[in-house]
């Protein structure tokens, strides 16, 4: 698939990272020489320098035969109209990045006049992730399926959790819970298990089940906390605007902490029930004056990643509070999750992860995935494929009769809104929501998991 992105920032530098990788022909347009250089010595794309609004600077890199374009600039307005020209120009799909709230709240409104296939906006991805984190506070992290009716659950097992030192099958045959284990990170190992698998403390584990099921999961591990009512954010930017907005219509008490004043301002105008206040969040004291102590949830949004890695370091280890950290550089993910910090939210990996999941699904008649997330520091892939036709080799198969690739596990099925979690005697029907998680393998068919 030919792919001209416009942008080369930390969006776009990804995006073509990642559809590089995968195999497509990828075209990068930028202003900027020199992070074009950068991409061009570290990826196997092409670059071209120029503005991306020039309907020259696209003729150039082919725009009107490309099969998408993904406009991911630093400006909505820019990313637009690059989509617009784009579209005119004969491009057969066209993506942009749109952040600001006022146009985000009324993009349905032009979209089709604009000829957009898809919106994608970090800032809000990531606030609804925050979201469902909070709403799940054992959870380090939560990615739903089937319109929320599946949930794939990330989980630091504690020294006193009931379920060391046993088998998966053990577990499972003496719990009545209907849940699966279906990636378990220990130390820097990730595996995809199997029944004689065997838990040890500390293990990050991903459990697949409905709402209701991981509930009494928790419950029966003894992690149950208390709902999360009270919220202190650091950082008044777009993730912020989203989360608030959120966290307000649920009924929280939300207080926002922001260094600039006017930020400040605008936000106490836009919301008058949350508590906004001007100060540094890197003030360890004023942390605690303002609250610290007493939230529920602590959620460092700033743009800069290592203030945000401090800040939550600093609350976990003086509060009961859910913390969440933003991160977006990729080499401190991995950082930040080794010096205890659990729940890590990354706009950027987030975006990627949706964008690349439109990509896969785009002429797959038979089945098309339906949402695609990177779990476990973005080294195993959940993907969410619904059944649409009968599959000749898959449908209507016992999965114990399945000779599926390695490290791959179908953890869910869906059908008719209710959630089966599989064993040996289930079959994938069709109008089937199907979720597979893998460790190595990248899937753009639910018929590519088998060994041939």
């Amino acid at each position: 698939m030919k792919t001209v992105i416009i942008g080369n920032g930390k969006v776009g530098s990804g995006l073509a990272s990642m559809l590089s990788n995968e195999g497509h022909d990828v075209t990068v347009i930028d202003i900027n020489a020199a992070a074009l250089e950068k991409t061009q010595n570290t990826e196997d794309v092409m670059c071209i320098e120029g503005n991306g609004i020039d309907k020259n600077i696209q003729t150039d890199a082919n725009v009107g035969r490309s099969d998408m374009v993904i406009a991911a600039t630093h400006y909505d307005e820019v990313n637009l109209l690059c989509c617009l020209i784009a579209k005119k120009l004969g491009a057969a799909r066209t993506i942009a990045r749109v952040r600001n709230p006022e146009y985000f709240k009324q993009i349905d409104f032009i979209r089709e006049d604009l000829g957009l296939s898809m919106i994608i906006n970090p800032e809000n991805v990531s606030a609804d992730e925050v979201v469902r984190v909070l709403i799940t506070p054992e959870a380090a992290n939560v990615e739903v399926f089937e319109k929320g009716r599946m949930e794939l659950v990330e989980y630091k097992l504690p020294e006193t959790s009931p379920i060391l030192d046993c088998s998966l099958k053990d577990i499972y045959r003496r719990t009545k819970i209907k849940f699966l284990i279906c990636a378990v990170q220990r130390d820097s190992d990730i595996y995809i298990p199997s029944g004689d698998f065997i838990l040890r403390a500390g293990d990050k584990i991903s459990i697949a089940a409905s709402h209701k099921e991981i509930e009494q999961f928790f419950k029966m591990n003894g992690s149950i906390k208390d709902k999360v009512k009270a919220c202190m954010i650091v950082g008044g930017g777009r993730i912020s605007y989203y989360l608030t907005k959120n966290l307000l219509g649920m009924g929280m008490h939300v207080k926002i902490i922001e260094k600039d004043l006017e930020r400040c301002k605008q936000l106490a105008q836009m919301f008058p029930k949350a508590a906004v206040i001007n100060a540094d969040g890197t003030d360890q004291d004023m942390l605690v004056e303002e609250g610290l102590r007493d939230a529920d949830a602590f959620v460092a949004v700033t743009g800069i990643d290592e203030e945000n890695i401090i800040m939550s370091l600093y609350a976990k280890n003086n509060s009961n509070a859910k913390v969440v950290t933003k991160v977006n550089r990729e080499s401190y993910v991995g950082l930040a999750s080794q010096i205890g910090l659990d729940c890590i939210i990354s706009p950027k990996s987030l975006t990627t992860s949706t964008v690349l999941g439109y990509v896969r699904s785009i002429d797959n008649t038979e089945s098309s995935i339906e949402s695609l997330y990177h779990i476990v520091n973005n080294r195993v892939e959940a993907v969410e494929f619904k059944i649409r036709e009968n599959i000749r080799g898959l449908v209507g198969i016992p999965l114990k009769d399945l000779k599926t690739k390695k490290n791959i596990l179908i953890c869910s099925v869906v059908r008719q809104r209710q959630v089966i979690i599989p064993d040996g005697s289930t079959t994938i029907e069709v109008g089937d929501s199907v979720v597979i998680v893998s460790k190595e393998h990248r899937f753009l068919d639910i018929r590519d998991i088998i060994d041939d």
